[in-house]
């Protein structure tokens, strides 16, 4: 009887144990708001701009006097704490060598509505401040972690972000499963017009690898059912993404290994996500001096279309560089990356357009070893583009294969 009563117990101690055991293998699941707000308003009588992000309690961001101008500070630092629905902000000028303190916030949020006072340092003086939220949307957002944000902690890695709970009206309306970690702090989540349907569209950076290739999630908002859903593929496959509202066009900004950035763009069709068109780097053969220097240029999208700032322009009948700073330049070409010379021309609409592209020409040459194919490169030289043939450097510039 006696070993019937402790295997018993033995059993119940196992299972009590095991039941410990998952709990405490069981990851934490922690819940704090996060949010980004733009505002203006007026400082005393002066009109100024504001950007705060919260991560739970903690408060940063900065602010700007308008108009911006050269003779005024171009940005101050905000730092604090919220509390209720009182911010609690240090300002600091970072431009300044000793990083000094020029101010205290203490202001009171009321929906898209934020009104307070500014101190000075000693507290003599005092100005009211009075803000209104410039991008505002019906929803508070709160991250799901395995750990509470610590904005003090300089560990490598930030909470381990699973979930995007959504309230309206103080009421969880939706919760968005994701796998979310950024490398010192939570990445915030973005309300966007992905679609440009009007309505507030979702979105956040999973991981942050070398370079610009950023991974989104995004969810798009279905006005139907009021909740936001699972954007196409073809938005979720695109790094870093841009929404540029007035062309209603997705940028990319991309990089290929150490020497290739480019820039792609998309456009809605029909509910379909399609690229519209797609640049990389190239390097710009010039001749400086007596020296060929191959200048790297990358390039960028600009009101609606992709362009090259550096590049070869047609004005009139003569050709132009649109830089001069050669510094930036290499003696020896990359290899793998295009040395063709595209030639932009402004059409009567004052748009920029490549009216025709001088490339790299293989020529076959015999030599003691056999056929070789050497360029015969383009390069831009005193208003024109010339050529030279490579053939004297045949160790470096020819290939045994034409390619």
């Amino acid at each position: 009887m006696r070993n019937i009563f402790v295997f018993i117990m033995a059993c119940s101690l196992l299972s009590a144990h095991g039941q410990s055991f998952a709990q405490e293998a069981k990851p934490p699941r922690v819940e704090f708001p996060v949010w980004e707000r733009v505002l203006s308003g007026t400082l005393g009588t002066k009109p100024i701009n504001v950007a705060l992000t919260r991560i739970a309690g903690n408060v940063s961001g900065w602010y700007r006097y308008e108009p911006c101008s050269e003779k005024t500070r171009q940005q101050l630092e905000l730092t604090g704490t919220v509390k209720a629905n009182t911010l609690r902000l240090a300002e600091r000028d970072s431009h300044s060598a000793k990083n000094i303190a020029t101010g205290r916030w203490t202001v009171n949020l009321d929906g898209v509505n934020a009104s307070g006072t500014w101190s000075s340092p000693d507290g003599r003086k005092t100005f009211p401040l009075h803000l209104r939220d410039t991008q505002p949307v019906p929803f508070e957002l709160r991250l799901v972690a395995d750990a509470m944000s610590n904005e003090s902690d300089d560990s490598d890695a930030a909470p381990y972000v699973s979930a995007i709970r959504i309230y309206r009206n103080g009421q969880l309306a939706q919760e968005l499963p994701t796998d979310s970690q950024g490398p010192g702090r939570v990445f915030i989540p973005s309300f966007v017009d992905a679609n440009f349907d009007g309505f507030p569209d979702l979105t956040i950076a999973l991981s942050l690898p070398a370079g610009p290739n950023i991974p989104q999630q995004a969810w798009l908002f279905d006005p139907g059912t009021q909740r936001f859903v699972d954007a196409p593929e073809t938005l979720q496959g695109i790094t870093s993404p841009e929404f540029d509202k007035k062309f209603k066009t997705i940028v990319s900004q991309w990089r290929n290994g150490c020497c290739e950035h480019g820039v792609t763009t998309y456009r809605w069709d029909g509910g379909q996500l399609k690229e519209t068109a797609t640049a990389s780097s190239v390097q710009l053969p010039v001749l400086v001096g007596r020296k060929i220097l191959y200048c790297y240029t990358v390039p960028e999208y600009r009101d609606g279309r992709i362009e090259f700032p550096d590049r070869v322009e047609q004005v009139g009948d003569r050709l132009t560089l649109t830089f001069d700073d050669f510094s930036g330049c290499e003696s020896q070409a990359l290899p793998n990356v295009s040395g063709d010379i595209a030639i932009w021309k402004r059409d009567g609409a004052g748009e920029l357009k490549v009216v025709r592209t001088e490339s790299t020409a293989w020529k076959p040459v015999d030599m003691p070893g056999g056929r070789r194919y050497c360029p015969e490169i383009p390069y831009f030289a005193k208003g024109r583009v010339e050529r030279k043939f490579m053939r004297d450097r045949p160790d470096e510039a020819c290939s045994d294969t034409a390619p």
